[in-house]
């Protein structure tokens, strides 16, 4: 019988593993995910009961499990798509660089020499009609 190893085309994709199945950038989020919400329970059991103290478990812990778990074809993590988010829409949308209308400054150069011109010579601007 003959053994078959799947080997991915894209050697990026390969990640060491250090918990299980989890990388070690996953097992720390899990358990900070994990600790953080440990502590909601732990304080929140005895005062707002045990079923509420679960779901703030759960709320606390979620995100950690999100953040750890997102996986996105391209090379960044959630927490800096996240970032790059907010700062795009908190930043003011400054235009790096300026188009420069090349006919409107030809016209404006020939203005400019039609009007020295008739300063020069003293005669007076024709109007031409422009289709």
């Amino acid at each position: 019988m003959a053994l078959y190893i799947k080997i991915p085309k894209d050697p990026n994709k390969i990640k060491d593993k250090a918990v299980g199945k989890l990388t070690k950038r996953q097992a720390v989020i899990f358990c900070i995910g994990f600790a953080l919400g440990l502590a909601v329970y732990w304080l929140t059991y005895k005062t707002a009961g045990v079923q509420t103290a679960a779901v703030l478990f759960f709320c606390v812990g979620c995100p950690f499990f999100i953040t750890a778990m997102y996986d996105d074809k391209s090379v960044f993590k959630l927490e800096k798509n996240v970032v790059n988010i907010i700062r795009y829409n908190i930043y003011p949308k400054i235009r790096p660089y300026k188009t420069e209308n090349a006919y409107r400054q030809i016209n404006e150069a020939i203005e400019y020499n039609e009007e020295v011109e008739m300063l020069e010579t003293g005669r007076k601007k024709v109007k031409v009609r422009k289709n």
